[in-house]
C-alpha cells in the first residue's frame, strides 16, 4: 500500500519536513508510552502472587484467581503468650476480665511484647486497657511476691504495679528462635466492576494509536507481503488480549493467551514504530517523473 499525491505514488519519505517532525513526534509519545505501560504492569501486577517476581502466575492471580502456597518465618511464641492461648493454664484467669482483656493481652504478646505499647491505653480496643492494666488487673494476684505464682513475679508486690522488666522476661518472644509456618492462601481475581474500568480505559484507546502507527506503517516502502503480515499484529493482538481478560475468569488456559498477545504486540508495535521512523527520514522517496 502507498499513498497517492496528484495521481502519482508517494512514500512517508516525500513528506515536507514540517509533517515528519511531527509524525517523529507522535512516534515518541506513543512509544513512551507504551513503554509506561509495560512499567505500569510490572509496578502494579509484580506481586499479585506475592512473590516479587512478575511471572505467569502474577496474570494468573488478576485475571483468574489462584491458591497459593505461603511459607513464613515467625517468632516462636512466649511463655505467656502460651498461657494465655485458648488451651493455656493461664487462660481461664485471663477471660475474668472479659473479651477486651482477652484481645489486649494477646495482641501486645503476638506483636512482641513491646515496652512502647506496655501502658499504652486502647492499645488492641479503642477505648480499652493497657496491656499493663491487663495484668494488673488478671495476673499481680498471683504473679506476685506472696502470690500462688510468686516465683514467677510480674510485679514488687499484689497491690504493686507491673513492671514491665519484670513482665518481660516472660512476655518476649525467645531471640533468634522461629518456627515455619505454612498455609495455602487464596487469591481472587480482579473484581468485575474492576474489570470493566480497566477494559474501558484500554478499549477506547489502545486501538486508536495503534491503528494510526499502523496505517503509517502501511505506507512504508517495505513490502506488500510484510506489510500484510505485521500491519494487523498489533490490532489482533489487542482484541486478543482484552477478550482474554474476561475468558481468564471461567477458563484459566486464556491467561497464557494473554501473556501471548501481550509479547506479540509489544514486538510488532515496536517494528512498526522502528519502521516508521526509519522510512521518514531514511527511506527512498518515490520516483517522480515530470
Amino acid at each position: 500500500m502507498n499513498g497517492t499525491l496528484g495521481g502519482r505514488p508517494w512514500r512517508l519519505a516525500d513528506l515536507p519536513l514540517a509533517a515528519k517532525v511531527l509524525l517523529t513526534a507522535f512516534l515518541a509519545l506513543v512509544g513512551v508510552g507504551y513503554l509506561v505501560a509495560v512499567a505500569n504492569i510490572y509496578f502494579k501486577h509484580r506481586e499479585a502472587d506475592f512473590d516479587p517476581a512478575l511471572t505467569p502466575d502474577d496474570i494468573r492471580a488478576v485475571y483468574h484467581g489462584m491458591e497459593k502456597t505461603i511459607t513464613s518465618e515467625a517468632a516462636l511464641p512466649s511463655e505467656m503468650l502460651k498461657e494465655v492461648r485458648p488451651g493455656g493454664r493461664m487462660r481461664k484467669h485471663l477471660q475474668k476480665g472479659g473479651d477486651v482483656a482477652v484481645t489486649t493481652l494477646i495482641a501486645w504478646l503476638e506483636q512482641g511484647a513491646k515496652e512502647a505499647d506496655f501502658a499504652k491505653a486502647g492499645f488492641a480496643v479503642p477505648g480499652g486497657p493497657s496491656p499493663k492494666d491487663v495484668i494488673r488487673a488478671q495476673c499481680i494476684g498471683c504473679h506476685a511476691p506472696g502470690g500462688d505464682e510468686a516465683d514467677i513475679p510480674y510485679a514488687p508486690s499484689t497491690t504493686g504495679e507491673p513492671d514491665y522488666a519484670m513482665v518481660a522476661k516472660m512476655a518476649l518472644p525467645p531471640v533468634g528462635r522461629t518456627i515455619s509456618e505454612t498455609r495455602i492462601v487464596r487469591i481472587d481475581p480482579t473484581s468485575v466492576s474492576e474489570l470493566v474500568h480497566i477494559t474501558h480505559a484500554h478499549i477506547l484507546t489502545i486501538p486508536i494509536f495503534a491503528l494510526l502507527v499502523g496505517l503509517l506503517f502501511l505506507l512504508t516502502g517495505l513490502p506488500e507481503k510484510v506489510k500484510l503480515i505485521v500491519g494487523p499484529l498489533p490490532m489482533l493482538a489487542v482484541l486478543a488480549d482484552i477478550a482474554s481478560w474476561w475468558l481468564a475468569r471461567p477458563f484459566e488456559p486464556f491467561v497464557h493467551v494473554i501473556a501471548a498477545a501481550g509479547a506479540v504486540f509489544g514486538a510488532t508495535f515496536g517494528l512498526q514504530v522502528l519502521c516508521v521512523f526509519g522510512s521518514l527520514w531514511f527511506g527512498r522517496g518515490s520516483e517522480r517523473t515530470a
